[in-house]
């Protein structure tokens, strides 16, 4: 059961009433009933002086009882006591309270302690139960002398029940003054409670207030005691608590935002390799939601056998760890993971993994290493064929006139290749740069593919090939004229080579999306399902012996990918093997 400070506060004041009007009380009773006794005893035996006197020492001798019954009775009439005359033998001569017959009856007293100590000469005082009167009597008992000696014992005693009545009294008053003291103490310990604790209920009200974030009221206390100061206290730790609040908020923004808008994804685990917070690029990564894998074991929530050895590794040793792996699921990447510790006092409490996105990286040092493996090979074999066609001719063969002219048309072919590759790496390497500035026009796209195609006029006469442009009259699109001529002469390029005798060539557009999408259409040889999504790759060839034999660089779609990507278009190809192929590129009117 709670008991509030207020009902303590009370029942405090009202203990220390109680203990204190007890003790007061206690020791009252006792200096009373003391200070009664006394006085009484000192009455008693001053009248039994005075009786003593009057008692003639010859009648007590002779035990006079009708002298001393008159004396005794006509005394205690005066002084209200029980007056009582004892010879020296114990005997009971005279009793104000009783016949002589009675007291032929009463038992010998000469061993009653006040007697006892009478007959030494003393005065002999004594309280004790009275079983004659079935009352508390006080008995003062003074030898009676002559000059022979003690003649016999005159004892007075008196009823205790006005003093026990004069106690009971004094205690009810007693009684009384402490229920009034207590009452009185209840009402003051009240009011004085209450003023204590009312200040104190303000401040457990606000201090809830600052419990649950709120410290826009403050405690107002203006006295300068221990709860003014407690509320001065209060007030300065709750705007201390308030200003780390802030700074506690604004550094989690900071490092909130910094975590949600790092481009590599990062996951904290506890000891025990549960999630705890993972970033956006976590999610895009895995595929998976904040809210559905936090709190729940990694390798329940990302399947990833590689990183939670690597989690597990720098669990148990506390030490830092860099690895690569490759991600197969959902997406194919490869990433950079750097796992560390995190401590709590010089104990692992959990590891921060961060993954970096090297797929670009690795498929751009790919690209480089695939890139000089192919100009090395495309530059060797011409060179190959000029250096051993050049000996030839050094060697005797420059005055073969039947050979001579052959040779060296074969060198300019080669030098020509050669010529052609340099001007495609150069080309593709200023598109790449991306420093080109595009000389952007209106015109019509029909009559520019027009002029396209009677730059090929003799090369499909020489294979048969039937060319169609199907373009509307009035198209037009805004773009750098001699770059779309550029894609266009290379996909028509394309078309003719890898086309079959007495072929066939479409070329039309569709409206899509308020764009023009543009097709190239060829009834060639088609490209292989397993090729099509390398095709516009630099130096990629579906047939690498035709194509060098039909004189291609292997640059060709390459250029016409970036061209259309610097227009903010896309290319894309169908095909089927054998059956044709389906260039396409889509460009904004």
């Amino acid at each position: 059961m709670k008991i509030s400070f207020k009902l303590k506060l009370i029942f405090s004041y009202i203990f220390v009433i109680l203990v204190s009007f007890g003790f007061i009380a206690f020791f009252l009773d006792k200096n009373l009933e003391e200070n009664s006794l006394r006085n009484i005893q000192s009455s008693l035996i001053t009248q039994a002086n005075l009786i003593e006197g009057q008692i003639a020492s010859d009648r007590l001798r002779q035990e006079d009882a009708p002298y001393l019954e008159s004396l005794v009775k006509a005394l205690s009439s005066k002084t209200k006591c029980r007056i009582t005359v004892i010879n020296n033998k114990g005997s009971v001569l005279s009793d104000s309270e009783k016949s002589q017959e009675e007291i032929t009856q009463m038992e010998n007293h000469l061993y009653r302690p006040e007697v006892k100590v009478a007959l030494t000469g003393s005065i002999g005082i004594d309280t004790r139960y009275s079983s004659t009167l079935k009352i508390n009597m006080l008995y003062v008992a003074l030898p009676i002398k002559d000059k022979t000696g003690i003649t016999g014992i005159l004892r007075l005693s008196l009823p205790l029940e006005s003093v026990q009545k004069t106690a009971f009294v004094i205690r009810k008053i007693v009684l009384i003054g402490l229920f009034f003291a207590l009452a009185l103490a209840f009402v003051l310990g009240s009011i004085v409670a209450g003023r204590t604790i009312q200040p104190i209920n303000r401040m457990i009200q606000i201090s809830h207030r600052f419990s649950k974030g709120d410290f826009s009221r403050k405690i107002i206390q203006v006295s300068k005691d221990e709860i003014g100061e407690l509320a001065v206290t209060l007030n300065k730790m709750a705007q201390d608590i308030e200003d780390k609040i802030k700074e506690a908020k604004a550094q989690n923004q900071k490092l909130s935002a910094i975590f949600n808008s790092m481009i590599e994804g990062i996951i904290v685990v506890d000891k025990t390799s549960r999630i705890i917070s993972v970033n956006p690029t976590i999610e895009k990564i895995f595929s998976v939601s904040k809210k559905e894998i936090e709190g729940r074991a990694f390798l329940e929530a990302i399947r990833n056998n590689d990183t939670y050895e690597i989690i597990n590794s720098v669990l148990a040793k506390g030490k830092p760890l860099s690895a690569e792996i490759s991600l197969i699921l959902p997406v194919r990447k490869i990433f950079e993971i750097n796992a560390t510790p995190i401590f709590d006092n010089n104990i692992v409490s959990g590891c921060l993994i961060v993954l970096h996105d090297i797929t670009e990286i690795r498929r751009l040092e790919t690209v480089r290493s695939d890139f000089v493996a192919n100009v090395s090979h495309e530059l060797k074999t011409p060179l190959t064929s000029i250096k051993g066609f050049v000996e030839t001719l050094l060697e005797g063969a420059l005055g073969d006139k039947e050979n001579n002219r052959n040779f060296l048309k074969i060198i300019q072919d080669h030098a020509e290749r050669l010529n052609s590759l340099v001007e495609d790496l150069l080309s593709l390497s200023h598109l790449e740069s991306k420093e080109i500035v595009l000389n952007k026009s209106n015109f019509n796209l029909r009559l520019q593919l027009e002029e396209v195609i009677l730059g090929f006029k003799s090369q499909l006469k020489k294979k048969g090939i039937e060319i169609k442009n199907e373009l509307p009259a009035s198209i037009s699109i805004n773009a750098d004229k001699d770059r779309i001529e550029q894609v266009l002469t290379n996909l028509i390029d394309n078309a003719i080579k890898f086309n079959k005798e007495k072929g066939s060539i479409f070329i039309y557009a569709q409206e899509v999306d308020g764009k023009i999408k543009v097709f190239v259409e060829d009834s060639g040889i088609g490209i292989p399902e397993k090729d099509i999504s390398r095709i516009f790759e630099r130096f990629y060839r579906v047939d690498k012996a035709r194509s060098r034999e039909l004189g291609g660089t292997g640059l060709g779609l390459s250029i016409v990918k970036h061209i259309v990507e610097l227009h903010s278009g896309s290319v894309g190809v169908e095909s089927t093997e054998g059956l044709g192929s389906k260039f396409w590129f889509i460009l904004s009117r």
